[in-house]
Protein backbone atom coordinates (compact mmCIF):
# COMPACT_ATOMS: atom_id res chain seq x y z
CA UNK A 1 0.00 0.00 0.00
CA UNK A 2 2.70 2.22 1.02
CA UNK A 3 4.29 1.66 -2.85
CA UNK A 4 0.86 2.53 -4.24
CA UNK A 5 0.62 5.77 -2.43
CA UNK A 6 4.35 6.92 -2.70
CA UNK A 7 3.21 6.95 -6.48
CA UNK A 8 0.34 8.53 -6.52
CA UNK A 9 2.12 11.40 -4.77
CA UNK A 10 5.36 11.26 -6.72
CA UNK A 11 2.48 11.33 -9.82
CA UNK A 12 0.63 14.54 -8.44
CA UNK A 13 4.09 16.42 -7.67
CA UNK A 14 5.58 15.63 -10.75
CA UNK A 15 2.21 16.98 -12.64
CA UNK A 16 2.25 20.22 -10.28
CA UNK A 17 5.61 21.12 -10.76
CA UNK A 18 4.65 21.40 -14.72
CA UNK A 19 1.98 23.11 -14.25
CA UNK A 20 3.90 25.56 -12.17
CA UNK A 21 7.06 25.78 -13.66
CA UNK A 22 5.23 25.91 -17.15
CA UNK A 23 3.90 29.37 -16.35
CA UNK A 24 7.14 31.20 -15.49
CA UNK A 25 9.97 31.65 -17.53
CA UNK A 26 13.26 30.24 -16.91
CA UNK A 27 14.51 30.20 -14.45
CA UNK A 28 12.25 31.78 -12.50
CA UNK A 29 9.45 28.42 -12.57
CA UNK A 30 12.56 26.13 -11.31
CA UNK A 31 12.72 28.71 -8.73
CA UNK A 32 9.37 29.11 -7.37
CA UNK A 33 9.21 25.19 -7.47
CA UNK A 34 12.30 24.51 -5.55
CA UNK A 35 11.68 27.20 -2.68
CA UNK A 36 7.66 25.77 -2.84
CA UNK A 37 9.04 22.69 -2.31
CA UNK A 38 11.52 23.41 0.20
CA UNK A 39 8.57 24.96 2.59
CA UNK A 40 6.27 22.16 2.02
CA UNK A 41 9.40 19.74 2.71
CA UNK A 42 9.53 21.38 6.57
CA UNK A 43 5.95 22.01 6.53
CA UNK A 44 5.56 18.08 6.65
CA UNK A 45 8.40 16.84 8.36
CA UNK A 46 9.34 13.21 7.92
CA UNK A 47 6.34 12.28 6.30
CA UNK A 48 7.20 9.49 3.77
CA UNK A 49 4.73 9.59 1.14
CA UNK A 50 4.07 13.34 0.83
CA UNK A 51 8.31 13.84 1.73
CA UNK A 52 9.97 11.62 -0.65
CA UNK A 53 6.48 10.98 -2.53
CA UNK A 54 5.26 14.12 -3.56
CA UNK A 55 7.95 16.54 -2.69
CA UNK A 56 10.43 14.56 -4.33
CA UNK A 57 8.77 14.48 -7.27
CA UNK A 58 7.92 18.05 -7.46
CA UNK A 59 11.39 19.31 -6.78
CA UNK A 60 14.44 19.19 -9.27
CA UNK A 61 18.13 19.58 -8.54
CA UNK A 62 19.45 18.07 -11.88
CA UNK A 63 16.68 21.46 -14.20
CA UNK A 64 18.02 23.77 -11.50
CA UNK A 65 21.98 22.77 -12.36
CA UNK A 66 21.03 22.54 -15.94
CA UNK A 67 19.17 26.18 -16.00
CA UNK A 68 22.53 27.62 -13.94
CA UNK A 69 24.55 26.54 -16.54
CA UNK A 70 23.07 27.94 -19.05
CA UNK A 71 22.79 31.44 -17.57
CA UNK A 72 25.70 34.09 -17.93
CA UNK A 73 28.06 33.61 -14.60
CA UNK A 74 27.08 36.52 -12.63
CA UNK A 75 23.66 35.40 -13.23
CA UNK A 76 24.88 31.64 -12.63
CA UNK A 77 25.76 32.96 -9.01
CA UNK A 78 22.85 34.93 -8.22
CA UNK A 79 20.42 31.80 -9.12
CA UNK A 80 22.65 29.72 -6.76
CA UNK A 81 23.20 31.42 -4.24
CA UNK A 82 19.26 32.70 -4.19
CA UNK A 83 17.93 29.67 -4.76
CA UNK A 84 19.71 28.19 -1.71
CA UNK A 85 19.23 31.47 0.72
CA UNK A 86 15.20 30.88 -0.44
CA UNK A 87 15.12 27.59 -0.14
CA UNK A 88 16.64 27.25 3.58
CA UNK A 89 14.47 30.30 4.38
CA UNK A 90 11.16 28.43 3.11
CA UNK A 91 11.96 25.12 4.67
CA UNK A 92 12.69 27.31 7.90
CA UNK A 93 9.45 28.78 7.72
CA UNK A 94 7.67 25.71 7.20
CA UNK A 95 9.60 24.12 10.11
CA UNK A 96 8.60 27.07 12.29
CA UNK A 97 5.01 26.82 11.09
CA UNK A 98 4.91 23.22 11.88
CA UNK A 99 6.31 22.98 15.15
CA UNK A 100 4.51 26.40 16.60
CA UNK A 101 0.96 24.49 15.87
Amino acid sequence: MTVLLLALAGGLGAVSRFLLSSRLPVPFGTLAVNVSGAFVLGLIGENLVLGTGFAGAYTTFSTWMLETERLSKPAAALNIVGSLALGLAAAQLGITLRTAG
